[in-house]
């Protein structure tokens, strides 16, 4: 493992300034924990090479299926979530070559900060030739949470990358007892260079709870909302707005030449459709323009959020 077995501490999680003088190191329940995780390519497969890992996060080792182009990674968290003062730190290297797709087996539940945040911090660096697909699954904010989810990401030249985002309104909605757009803030701060170059940056800060008013202003009368950022050679064949009754979806050109799609909608809805653009822009960048997309016709894999297309009401 060489220097990568190393400990991760809070030391290396950083604190926006939205929440300075929210301290958690004497936080005796919070965890610090994550993973350092390195993807190599042996023979036609992606494979783990060193690897680290620290509770309460747990890695599956990388699925290799019959017939597809691409390795499936599930981090796995052991307990019901983050909870105040939680910080987990993910180090992922995806070296030349390699095809993969890293997503959390679950969504992420953010529980409510009594003193404390909530953090999940990224460190993505992508070789030459490699196809990395990043999905950590949708968080739900419950009643009274402080997130901050941070993500930094080093493009080589030739890098592929394809990374999701999914946010929900909350746990469940109970009239007066709602926790739909509840939280007290979040923070999103996402960043993607290429040849050290910034291409790309999503920056935002919620303040909640939300009014009525607010939650329209924000989400467009909806109860969800994702973006999905592509960089990458560009895909022939680009995926095309759409205003229907379950989602709206936006597509953006960016000057970089990159893709950034936006979805607002049904929250079971936009995670599968989500799931879908993303895994078939990956299929084209492995199998040309008609190729399958990554793992949505496998059979080796049971229905979940990511690998199912449920039929959902409006």
């Amino acid at each position: 493992m060489g220097s990568r077995a190393i400990r991760i501490t809070r030391d290396e999680l950083l604190t926006p300034p939205e929440f300075q003088g929210l301290c958690a190191k004497e936080h005796q329940a919070a965890r610090v924990g994550g993973a350092r995780i390195e993807l190599v390519r042996v023979g036609d497969e992606t494979r783990l090479g060193t690897c680290y890992q620290q509770v309460p996060v747990r890695l599956m080792p990388p699925f290799v299926i019959a017939g597809e182009p691409a390795s499936l990674l599930y981090l796995i968290n052991l307990t019901a979530g983050l909870m105040d003062g939680d910080g987990h730190l993910m180090e992922l290297k995806a070296r030349a070559g390699t095809r993969s797709l890293v997503t959390g087996q679950s969504a992420t539940r953010v529980h409510p900060a009594l003193s404390s945040f909530a953090t999940q911090q990224w460190a993505v660096e992508v070789e030459d030739d490699a196809c990395l697909v990043v999905l950590p699954g949708p968080a739900i904010p419950f009643q009274g949470s402080r997130y901050y989810q941070r993500a930094r990401v080093a493009l080589a030249p030739r890098a592929r990358l394809i990374w999701g985002d999914i946010w929900f309104a909350g746990r469940y909605n109970r009239g007066e007892l709602s926790e739909r757009f509840q939280f007290a803030r979040i923070v999103q701060d996402f960043e993607a260079r290429r040849a050290g170059r910034l291409i790309y940056r999503d920056r935002f800060r919620w303040d909640g709870p939300w009014s009525a008013e607010d939650a329209a202003w924000y989400f467009g009368g909806a109860l969800a909302t994702a973006s999905l950022f592509v960089s990458g050679p560009t895909p022939e064949v680009v995926p095309e707005a759409e205003a229907g009754p379950l989602f709206r979806r936006s597509v953006f050109r960016l000057d970089s030449g990159d893709l950034c799609l936006r979805w607002a909608g049904n929250p079971t809805a936009i995670t599968a459709d989500l799931a879908q653009q993303a895994l078939r822009l990956a299929g084209t960048w492995t199998g040309g323009p008609v190729a399958a997309p990554w793992f949505l016709d496998s059979t080796g894999l049971a229905p979940n959020h990511w690998f199912s297309t449920p039929v959902v009401s409006e």
